[in-house]
């Protein structure tokens, strides 16, 4: 199944599938050849930058950390997630379209794709599968540096209460709230209060 568009003026198979669904409503056969296209899409294996990982010790879990760290913010180059897993935004049906289980079917086939690719998208633990599919499709055109190893994350949060893209199930807007309101306190762990330390 060709699932790339080869030129600008032509459309995969599946987007025209797409566009024939918005037509005729059959979703169910499409989402079922999309996954198969997502499953595909985790057989690809990417090289690793070649001046990085030449000499490194692959038997070595903290060279292997450190060199994923050096190929991610120092040579790294960014791509589009589209680019980098092979599956273009257009082919991502709007979440509108989508039932709600549906919706979970493909979020819980994306998150499988991205961590193939070492990208580990952060969502509260509690937060409901079938909304995840919201937030990886809008972030699918986003640039992020492919890594071979390792884990880059992908946040959805800026930690700013006021527009926190969870309510209600994130924890960690609201304690960073609290904290800066209230101000640090010390923990069981220390017998001081870390505010005495400042000068």
């Amino acid at each position: 199944m060709f699932t790339h568009i080869t030129a600008d003026c032509h459309l995969s198979i599946n987007q025209v599938k797409l566009v024939s669904i918005n037509n005729k409503g059959n979703m169910q056969n499409y989402i079922e050849q999309l996954i198969g296209d997502i499953r595909n899409a985790r057989t690809i294996v990417r090289p690793p930058l070649d001046n990085i990982w030449d000499s490194a010790d692959m038997t070595d879990e903290g060279e292997k950390e450190d060199l994923a760290f050096v190929e991610e913010f120092i040579y790294g180059v960014p791509e589009k997630i589209s680019d980098i897993t092979g599956i273009s935004l257009e082919l991502l049906p709007q979440p509108e379209m989508l039932k709600p289980f549906e919706a979970a079917l493909l979020a819980v086939e994306l998150e499988l794709l991205l961590k193939h690719f070492n990208f580990y998208p952060d969502f509260p633990e509690d937060y409901p599968i079938e909304m995840h599919y919201l937030f990886l499709r809008k972030i699918w055109d986003d640039e992020h540096v492919p890594v071979s190893f390792g884990e880059s994350h992908i946040e959805f949060c800026s930690s700013d209460i006021e527009n926190c893209p969870f309510p209600g199930y994130c924890k960690i807007c609201e304690e960073l709230d609290k904290e800066i309101r209230e101000g640090p306190k010390a923990g069981p762990e220390f017998d001081f209060d870390p505010r005495d330390l400042l000068i």
